[in-house]
């Protein structure tokens, strides 16, 4: 698949060339994709001229897209500041990732540019978009070694710049398949804290009792769930070998767990009060 290289800018350009210089060993990139605020009036304008002159002239043959983030009326966004200006940010940087990503691209994403706050809206976004090829990327090398107007790391120090790849939680939907419009950050994160109950919507009715009946009553044996369910034991025991290979596949690396009647027990009890 072809790559491309995204990038959000702050105060520190040098840190994108750098990086792009690192990961050049490994990718071959179609294109660069600035992700910014305002150009004009926020405070990246400066960085961003230079980086626009820089990258004309030390990558002649690089394609390079620009896209400034803004507020759903189109207003021009400055900084994160509020709730607004963070979803609006955010809602920028998911509707262009999406965008790339449906058109079957792998993307490379280095959110060492901006303010924290950017970084974690930036992360958060493509947890929700990126797919098992694509990377997230971060520049943790010193300030001496990305220097201001440095844009490239010296002969023989190359090695030095680390661009190191960020863990990234997958999101428990198609990548990339919601709509920006629909897109509400507090939704998605009650969804989340919603673990127990979504994955108890994927059970039948009589395993749900089953499960949240052993959930209450760790210690039970499955004979005792069956009496307290007015059911045979072998059918306590069947149901439970429906139910495990349902969370396996429904939690991360649930093809690791071992004691699963314990894992079971312990996922469903995150959810009692």
């Amino acid at each position: 698949m072809t790559n491309l290289f995204f990038a959000t800018l702050g105060q520190r350009p040098e840190a994108i060339t750098s990086a792009y210089d690192r990961l050049c060993e490994r990718y071959t990139f179609e294109r660069l994709i600035v992700l910014t605020t305002d150009r004009r009036a926020s405070g990246i304008a400066s960085a961003a001229a230079v980086l626009e002159g820089v990258c004309r002239r030390d990558y002649p043959t690089l394609p390079v897209t620009w896209h400034e983030l803004r507020y759903e009326n189109g207003a021009p966004l400055m900084d994160i500041l509020d709730a607004a200006s963070a979803m609006a940010y955010f809602r920028g940087v998911y509707s262009i990732l999406a965008e790339y990503k449906r058109d079957h691209y792998t993307l490379h994403f280095l959110i060492s540019g901006g303010r924290k706050a950017m970084s974690l809206y930036a992360s958060f976004a493509a947890g929700l978009v990126f797919g098992g090829q694509d990377r997230l990327w971060a520049v943790l090398s010193s300030d001496e070694m990305v220097k201001r107007g440095g844009f490239h790391s010296p002969p023989g120090m190359r090695d030095q710049v680390q661009v190191v790849e960020l863990p990234l939680l997958p999101a428990r939907i198609l990548p990339g398949s919601l709509n920006a419009d629909g897109l509400n950050m507090e939704s998605l994160t009650q969804q989340r804290a919603k673990a127990q109950e979504n994955f108890l919507h994927l059970l039948t009715p009589s395993e749900r009792e089953t499960a949240q009946l052993l959930a209450q009553h760790r210690y039970a044996s499955n004979q005792q769930l069956a009496e307290m369910r007015h059911v045979s034991r072998r059918t306590v025991e069947s149901q439970l070998l429906t139910i495990y290979p349902k969370l396996a596949s429904y939690v991360d690396f649930g093809d690791q767990i071992q004691d699963k009647r314990q894992a079971l027990i312990d996922f469903l009890r995150e959810g009692l009060s």
